[in-house]
């Protein structure tokens, strides 16, 4: 018997069980082959793969710093908004680190202690919680199946998280969106991280990430039929203004429980602990979850270093910091997700990059 176990590998589990794995018997399980580098046809997560400055401040708090293989570029300084029902933009300065999501999440797992058993290409199928302590049962690779059992199981599943099902009440489950992400060639880009805005095929946003000779075009969608058509109109419209996109080269999606109230923010129950976006931590105005994800991990590793008993009620205590910033973005996103709140906001230019144009600025080809 493990004394947690952690579903999910990404930036919150792979930090608890740093924080952790000298001190407990901990099984760290991702369905991913988290154990060898990635290659074409493995599960892979559709991520941006910018850090924030909050996920920079905390990767520097945890001592942390990144190395060459993992970053990746160009870096980027600024936000270009754009608003297609509006036909109008602005430029914004921001400040992020742009990574190799899939190296980032290796590389985290790297520092994970050799105490730690892992459990690469498992996939959680069901918690029971009949028995003393819970029951994980998993399908591993080659159509087989685990059973784990732990005094205290982890959710660092994301937004599709089991354990969350298991904790938490349907009645609490943060709005449901599949993130749709694609990476085409492209012969130039602009130095822009593109938050794009087009209520008429989304009530969130999509985004733009240039990668070397290519541009990382991804948008969320609420989930239901439909989203693959969706997509392909928001490339379209990206097209009809002018970004050179070129052949698709891969596509791919996820699920995103975007909290819409601060009631869905959830740290689990009983023996069942939640970090990360199983919790409901993540921005509801960006999506941004990495920050979220690295502060929640050890938010819970810091209190289970006072030990297992009253464990749960320490990590909400240290938590409540989080879900009081997921609180100040909801309030955020009713100001950037209402259109004539975004329109005024733009058209006054408040902490924009001014430019003498206001409406949607022409691509001019690069220069021969």
């Amino acid at each position: 018997m493990y004394d947690v176990c952690i579903i999910g590998a990404g930036p919150a589990g792979s930090t608890l069980a740093r924080t952790i794995g000298s001190r407990y018997r901990v099984l760290l399980v991702d369905r991913r082959s988290l154990d060898r580098p990635w290659s074409p046809g493995d599960v892979s997560k559709p991520c941006g793969g910018l850090l924030a400055p909050r996920a920079q401040a905390e990767l520097a708090r945890q001592g942390l710093g990144l190395p060459r293989g993992v970053v990746s570029g160009p870096q980027l300084f600024a936000v270009r908004t754009l608003d297609f029902e509006a036909s109008f933009e602005r430029l914004y300065q921001r400040f992020y680190v742009s990574v190799d999501r899939e190296r980032f999440d290796r590389w985290l797992v790297s520092l994970v202690p050799d105490a730690v058993d892992t459990a690469f290409g498992w996939r959680a199928d069901a918690i029971d919680e009949s028995g003393d302590v819970p029951l994980v049962h998993f399908k591993t690779p080659g159509g087989g199946h685990a059973s784990v059992e732990a005094r205290l199981v982890v959710g660092a599943d994301g937004a599709a998280s089991l354990a969350r099902s298991a904790a938490v009440s349907p009645s609490r489950a943060p709005k449901r969106y599949t993130a749709v992400q694609s990476v085409f060639s492209a012969a130039w880009t602009e130095p822009y991280y593109g938050a794009v805005f087009d209520r008429r095929l989304t009530d969130f946003y999509g985004w733009t990430i240039p990668r070397g000779d290519a541009l990382v075009v991804g948008a969320a969608f609420p989930s239901g039929p439909g989203t693959g058509d969706r997509f392909d109109a928001f490339v379209a419209g990206l097209r009809e203004r002018g970004f050179g996109l070129g052949d698709e080269r891969s596509r791919m999606s996820a699920p995103i429980a975007r909290p819409s109230s601060p009631l869905e923010v959830a740290f689990g129950t009983r023996d069942i602990a939640l970090v990360g976006e199983a919790a409901g931590l993540i921005s509801p105005s960006s999506a941004e979850g990495i920050s979220y994800a690295l502060r929640s991990g050890a938010a819970l590793g810091s209190a289970l270093g006072q030990g297992l008993v009253g464990a749960l009620d320490r990590y909400r205590l240290a938590a409540l910091p989080l879900a009081a910033e997921v609180s100040g973005k909801l309030l955020k996103s009713s100001v950037i997700y209402t259109p004539a709140s975004r329109w005024l906001a733009m058209r006054t230019g408040l902490g924009a990059i001014h430019r003498a144009d206001a409406g949607f600025r022409a691509h001019p080809a690069p220069a021969a």
